[in-house]
């Protein structure tokens, strides 16, 4: 499926429809051309001037493609289906793990057939690598948690990973606030609270370590300690008004306009206050629409009501990713009891899912989730199939003794 849209040309003009993907590429050209952490204009970054409003996994990531391969956006995106085939791989690696080889196998052909991932994976964009990222950290964290007593190696690879994963994208901060308190739960009778301790910190600062330049960075170019990017508070306000009718477009050049003496930084924090004084003086009517909007634009929903006739494929869409998303939630809780490392990825998909409801929702910000509801959509499937066959056969057994 991937090698057949690479052949009919799918997004070789990525980068005059994809604001971010024009970001990307900037940054890493900027990197080679020894211009520094430079952007273009793009919501609050300004062209030529140094950024912090993506993390430095994926410009590197390109620099390096770039590099060994040239300035080839096709080079990218054939490096995205190497990944995908890697992921999904392991997404059956991580499958078989915590359920079963067959599980394992349903779920990385359900990520493996995805369209919509299909479809990122040639944009240039963080989807494929995070992903990538994500299901290796969590393969990680599953193995710690099924051993008796995991190692300190282990532990700093996992933390290792993180580092690099939160690099590309913060939003997976949630993972390691649900593993430590699984982790406790998990070896607190074993371990003791020093042993907990210090396993807990070679996570910890191996992650720090990762994490590390990109701070120092930051503070040497803007004089401020910011571990995350500008990308956080810029979407938590376009997330305030995002319900208000007008476009994103408009609404960043308005802001520039505004503010034309602030740097990136300065704007950020500007976007903090607003959102947070937007956030709280919310009417009830404004709370209760985005209550019933927000998961609509998260599943990929067209419109504010179904529509069969004039957008049925995106309406399929929706009730595919939804169906996806009930019957995954149901089937990671399935069985969790007593099973730490299954109840750490429900917990990770409705941490992750609740984000986004709770500050800004798109429907490619799905996308990683996918994969961990289809570990669990695989689960409740063989669930089924085995109750089905067992009543089956109970009923013939029933017909043969009578």
């Amino acid at each position: 499926m991937r090698i057949g849209a690479y052949q009919h040309g799918e997004d070789r003009h990525i980068l005059r429809i994809s604001k971010d993907s024009a970001m990307y590429n900037a940054i890493a050209n900027n990197l080679l051309a020894g211009k520094g952490y430079v952007g273009k204009d793009h919501m609050i970054a300004r062209k030529g001037q140094p950024t912090a409003f993506y993390g430095p996994t994926y410009p590197f990531y390109l620099a390096f493609i770039y590099k060994i391969f040239g300035h080839r956006l096709s080079a990218v995106q054939v490096s995205h289906i190497i990944l995908e085939f890697i992921t999904a791989y392991l997404l059956y690696i991580l499958g078989t793990k915590l359920y079963g080889r067959t599980q394992g196998a349903v779920a990385a052909f359900i990520y493996a057939t995805s369209p919509q991932i299909i479809h990122y994976g040639f944009r240039i964009m963080t989807e494929i690598v995070y992903i990538f990222l994500e299901i290796l950290l969590l393969l990680l964290i599953t193995a710690i948690l099924q051993k008796e007593k995991p190692s300190l190696w282990m532990l700093a690879s996992s933390g290792l990973v993180f580092g690099i994963a939160y690099l590309c994208r913060q939003t997976i901060f949630v993972l390691p606030v649900i593993f430590v308190v699984v982790f406790w739960l998990r070896f607190y009778k074993e371990y003791g609270h020093v042993r907990m301790l210090k396993s807990l910190a070679i996570f910890t600062v191996v992650s720090a370590l990762v994490i590390a330049p990109w701070v120092v960075r930051n503070y040497l170019t803007f004089g401020e300690l910011m571990t995350g990017t500008t990308t956080g508070p810029a979407t938590l306000w376009w997330g305030v008004l995002e319900d208000k009718g007008t476009p994103l477009s408009v609404l960043e050049k308005r802001y520039r306009n505004e503010h034309p003496q602030m740097n990136e930084i300065q704007m950020a924090h500007q976007m903090s206050k607003e959102a947070n004084y937007g956030l709280l003086h919310m009417t009830k009517g404004e709370i209760i629409e985005r209550l019933i909007h927000r998961p609509r634009r998260l599943f990929g929903f067209p419109g504010k009501i179904i529509d069969f006739k004039n957008d049925a494929a995106q309406t399929m869409t929706g009730i595919a990713y939804a169906l996806l998303g009930l019957t995954g939630l149901t089937g990671l809780f399935m069985a969790s009891r007593g099973k730490y490392e299954r109840l750490l990825m429900g917990l990770c998909a409705i941490a992750t899912m609740g984000l986004h409801l709770a500050t800004h929702t798109v429907f490619r910000y799905l996308m990683p989730v996918v994969p961990i509801l289809a570990l669990g959509t695989a689960n409740l499937m063989t669930v089924v199939v085995i109750a089905v066959k067992g009543a089956i056969q109970k009923h013939s057994d029933y017909l043969t003794a009578s």
